[in-house]
C-alpha cells in the first residue's frame, strides 16, 4: 500500500507563511487570555525579521531571551 502524503498543516509546517500564521495566533491567544506583551521580545522579533534571520535561529535567540528574563524574575534583578 502506498503511503499518502500528510496534509499541509499550518501548525507543523516550517513554511514562512505557516510560521507567520502561528505567530499571529499566539498574539490572538495572548490577547484573549489577557496576557501582557513583552515589548523587548516584540522588538527583537521585528529586528530579526527585518534582517532575515532564519526562523530556527530566531527561536533559539528567543528561548535565551526568555530564559534570562525568567532568571531575573527569580532573583529579583
Amino acid at each position: 500500500m502506498a503511503r499518502t502524503k500528510a496534509p499541509y498543516s499550518l501548525l507543523y509546517s516550517n513554511d514562512p507563511a505557516a510560521a507567520a500564521w502561528r505567530a499571529k495566533q499566539a498574539d490572538v491567544d495572548a490577547d484573549i487570555e489577557g496576557l501582557p506583551r513583552d515589548r523587548e521580545a516584540d522588538r527583537m522579533i521585528a529586528d530579526m525579521d527585518a534582517r532575515g534571520v532564519d526562523p530556527r535561529h530566531q527561536i533559539e535567540r528567543l528561548k535565551r531571551h526568555f530564559r534570562s528574563r525568567k532568571g531575573q524574575a527569580a532573583t529579583g534583578a
